[in-house]
């Protein structure tokens, strides 16, 4: 009896399949920057990064968490280090700008993703609407450092005022960069520079202001 040839099946073509988290946001980030955030559909970003819907789904919940679960993380990482710095010694703005860069030099990638996030979000009316509660999440814990430092309550004047004050020269700073061909860690000491003044400022206020 003649054996028959078992036929190989075709080498895949295409992008293989995406195995990771990072792989599919990628591929999502580069989608959105090309099409616009709002034109670019699920369907694309699942064919393109080579995953069913449902692989997806384990990964990210939503289309606006491939930008948000990272900006979790900051935010996370931020607040972290605004608690190990609670009791450390030294001017308390000087230790949020410490906290700042810390943050950020955590978050920052060599192929610059970080800021490709910043791009689409600073481009989407959609993401724009949920902006401003990451913000006020990531200011809160500002607030409630300079409150624990101080003695005041969370939402007194000079807590909340510092926290708007710093939040507002750091997305400021991050607009600056967005124009920034190579975006990498060699920033942070020109937005370290930059915070200094608006520190000492704050910190000259803080120290005045009377605990109620």
């Amino acid at each position: 009896m003649t054996e028959q040839p078992v036929e190989t099946p075709a080498p895949r073509r295409g992008r293989p399949p995406a195995s990771s988290r990072e792989e599919i946001e990628t591929v999502a980030i580069d989608l959105f920057l090309r099409k616009g955030f709002e034109d670019t559909t699920l369907a694309e970003i699942t064919a393109a990064a080579g995953v069913s819907k449902t692989s997806f789904f384990r990964y990210f919940p939503s289309k606006g968490s491939i930008i948000w679960w990272r900006f979790d993380e900051f935010t996370a990482g931020f607040a972290e280090l605004l608690e190990a710095a609670v009791g450390a010694e030294g001017a308390t703005l000087d230790l949020v700008r410490g906290c700042i860069i810390g943050a950020l030099e955590r978050v920052i990638d060599p192929e610059g993703l970080w800021m490709q996030r910043f791009r689409v979000l600073e481009g989407s009316t959609e993401l724009r609407s949920e902006e401003s509660e990451q913000w006020i999440a990531w200011s809160e814990h500002v607030a409630s450092f300079v409150a624990r430092r101080h003695g005041f309550a969370t939402g007194d004047v000079a807590p909340q005022g510092i926290a708007g004050g710093v939040h507002g020269a750091y997305v400021a700073m991050l607009r600056r960069w967005l124009d920034v061909e190579n975006p990498t860690a060699a920033l942070l000491p020109e937005l370290d520079r930059e915070l200094q003044p608006l520190c000492r400022v704050l910190q000259s206020w803080l120290d005045e202001e009377p605990v109620a």
